[in-house]
């Protein structure tokens, strides 16, 4: 499903360079993501929060999508540990999504 949500996500949405996809520690049925847009405007305060797309909820297919969109800078201070990741969000194990 993960893999599903980024290619489309990189379709429909042009700014987006890359999709990192975090199961680690996350629920059964919670994606995360982090996407790399660089077509977001640049911020000035580090607080990254993630939009929480519920999807099918109160069926059988519920589900959670947690998306956090960063600015490639963003993304290079993430990796460098000079900006950290929400609640219990982690990069081990993530999944690097791209255009073809």
């Amino acid at each position: 499903m993960a893999s599903w949500y980024a290619k489309e996500h990189l379709k429909t949405d042009p700014g987006i360079v890359a999709v990192y996809y975090l199961p680690w520690d996350s629920g059964d049925r919670d994606i995360r993501f982090i996407e790399v847009n660089n077509l977001l405007g640049d911020r000035n305060d580090d607080m990254l929060e993630p939009i929480d797309f519920g999807i099918d909820m109160g069926s059988e297919n519920e589900h959670r999508l947690y998306v956090l969109d960063v600015t490639p800078e963003q993304w290079r201070r993430i990796q460098t540990q000079k900006l950290g990741l929400p609640g219990n969000w982690s990069l081990q194990d993530s999944k690097r999504f791209e255009n073809e």
